[in-house]
């Protein structure tokens, strides 16, 4: 696998290269590693640690580099790979992420600046080329699932065992940004999803239909371009301060 930063150079010099049909994209390696998504007949399953995800879909893991390219730069994030997962039926995608995290950093018992936060991002329309992987830019919106470990208006109830180690709630946002600093939240919330926390590990499934009417959401008609960042909130990690994967290919052929 060749280093996160190859991925990030190709992303930001040659972002003409991904045509409209995304996959071209893998001819000159501007993008990758490709996420094959699994098919499924049934429902998606919601639980992160349900069976099918170690059964179905293909696991692939992802480097997260240092994000070195906006203020604050984060030389040093605390998570350095993520396992990606993906799944979809006739009408919904869901994707999975996975990675190590010792500590579960988190305000549902008490106020925290600093949690543990996960999301991926999509650019809204696929074009001759890709948005800048700073959050997008003018005239190139992105499409962000965010994750965090917080309770909230837009709690997902989680899954609680005995243990307690597992989040009773958390929070996802569907987002659009036109570059960085533009975060801001959709009127129409699409996005569902559910993390757990155990073996100081968080599993982390989003879900969402592969198409829909809101012309401010990515349509999962086709394969597209996908990147991800996580967030540590051990490591007071907050904003730019993560770990990034720059475009890979989410691949629904």
């Amino acid at each position: 696998m060749k280093p996160f930063g190859f991925w990030v150079a190709l992303s930001v010099l040659f972002l003409s290269a991904c045509g409209a049909n995304v996959e071209d994209c893998l001819q000159d390696e501007s993008c990758g590693p490709v996420i094959q998504v699994a098919s499924h007949d049934g429902t998606l399953p919601v639980d992160p640690y349900d069976p099918f995800w170690d059964e179905g879909p293909v696991a692939v893991k992802v480097e997260l580099g240092p994000q070195m390219i906006t203020n604050p730069k984060w030389p040093n994030p605390s998570t350095k790979e993520v396992t990606v997962r993906a799944a979809k039926n006739n009408s919904g995608l869901a994707i999975m992420l996975e990675w190590e995290d010792a500590t579960r950093s988190s305000n549902f018992d008490h106020s925290a600046l600093y949690v543990d936060r996960a999301a991926v991002m999509f650019p809204v329309t696929a074009s001759k080329e890709a948005p800048l992987i700073t959050m997008g830019e003018a005239g190139k919106p992105v499409n962000i699932w965010q994750w965090k470990a917080i309770g909230g208006e837009r709690g997902q109830p989680g899954v609680r065992d005995n243990s307690k180690s597992e989040l009773d709630y958390q929070t996802i946002e569907d987002l659009n940004a036109e570059g960085y600093s533009t975060l801001t939240d959709q009127l129409q919330q699409d996005v569902q999803g559910v993390a757990k926390w155990k073996n100081n590990k968080w599993r982390l499934v989003f879900n969402r239909s592969l198409t829909n009417g809101n012309g401010d959401d990515v349509q999962f008609e086709q394969s597209v371009l996908m990147a991800i960042a996580v967030w540590d909130g051990s490591n007071k990690e907050l904003n730019g301060q993560k770990g990034i994967a720059g475009w890979l290919l989410l691949r629904l052929g």
